[in-house]
């Protein structure tokens, strides 16, 4: 219960300071897409809602940051309960996929395309997590969906590797 309320604490606080980050900033700030290859990433589709501007900040803060970082997104899976997305790869390509959810629920990732077919079902919140996988083809498909009757707040990104 305490390491709970300490969690809740920990997250209104950076809310709160992502918020009043994005109000004094002096231009508009686009939502993180990734550095390299943001066009060639599909949109999401399936039961997700647009996530709000706060959550989006506390969502994305929550994933490191590297140069390679070819995609970045954050979704609330909502009562359709999935999304999923389609990334241009190279076959033989080697790839980190993080993922961290900061709500409460379960959350099932699975990536297809990939050598090795991976899925992992999850507790929220929780830590980031990370994957790497070779990708098979010319795409990968990455599927985000919620197991339970909670709304799950996720930010996912892909790195590539050398």
């Amino acid at each position: 219960m305490r390491r709970l309320a300490l969690t809740m604490v920990a997250v209104v606080t950076v809310g709160i300071g992502g918020w009043w980050w994005a109000r004094s900033a002096p231009a508009p700030i686009a939502p993180a897409r990734g550095v390299t290859g943001a066009s060639k990433v599909a949109p999401g589709v399936g039961g997700a809602n647009p996530p709000v501007e706060r959550g989006a900040a506390i969502a994305l803060s929550a994933l490191p940051r590297f140069p390679d970082t070819v995609w970045r997104e954050t979704a609330t899976l909502n009562e359709r309960r999935f999304v999923t997305w389609s990334m241009a790869s190279r076959p033989g390509g080697r790839y980190l996929l993080q993922y961290v959810c900061l709500t409460q629920g379960e959350l099932h990732v699975r990536v297809r395309g990939a050598m090795d077919s991976w899925s992992k079902s999850v507790s929220c919140p929780g830590p980031f997590r990370s994957v790497r996988v070779v990708a098979s083809g010319d795409y990968l498909t990455i599927m985000a969906r919620r197991l339970n009757h909670r709304h799950v707040e996720v930010a996912l990104q892909v790195v590539a590797l050398s």
